[in-house]
């Protein structure tokens, strides 16, 4: 059974979106840093997102020669959306997730592959995270505190524990930190 594991750029106080600056791009990004991620995109089985997120990239991937390019191209995406109607036509290796969350997460679990990671989307990786159905965080902490903004885990019902099982520091201050969530 694949996992669902969560990539999602913060700040320091926690927010992974605001109008002050995105923490995904208020970093200058370390070579590093973009090795570590493409290595670990590159050999995704697919990549799920909302339907904010598949607009925004697939104006701006399918057209870029950006090392991220190719494995955000070639792998298999799902747009989690009631709205959307047809993504392949936009972006190709793309489908449309309009059912249940839970439903449709299993479903991707299912199926046989290499882990799904959710990249992008602080509402869909919310629902998710509110859902309990991420099995690994991995969360790259940006020296950078914006004081407002939106937060991940706005959407939880409770608190929930995690297991942190990896913390790795890169030169320019960001520092991913790898969580599982403790299962009883």
């Amino acid at each position: 059974m694949r996992n669902v594991v969560l990539y999602m750029s913060m700040s320091l106080d926690g927010y992974v979106g605001s109008d002050r600056e995105h923490p995904g791009v208020a970093i200058p990004e370390s070579a590093e840093l973009k090795q570590w991620k493409l290595d670990r995109i590159s050999k995704a089985g697919a990549h799920l997102m909302g339907r904010v997120s598949y607009q925004e990239m697939a104006s701006f991937w399918p057209h870029s020669d950006d090392a991220y390019a190719a494995p955000m191209n070639d792998i298999p995406k799902v747009v989690f959306s009631k709205t959307l109607s047809d993504a392949e036509a936009t972006w190709p290796e793309t489908r449309v997730a309009r059912g249940d969350l839970a439903t449709e997460i299993a479903g991707i679990k299912a199926e046989p592959g290499a882990d799904v990671v959710v990249w992008g989307g602080h509402r869909l990786a919310g629902a998710l995270a509110a859902a309990d159905l991420i099995d690994e965080y991995r969360l790259l902490v940006q020296p950078l505190v914006l004081g407002r903004g939106q937060t991940l885990f706005d959407q939880l019902p409770e608190s929930r524990h995690l297991d942190l099982v990896e913390s790795k520091p890169f030169s320019n201050g960001v520092v991913v930190q790898v969580y599982q969530p403790q299962r009883n």
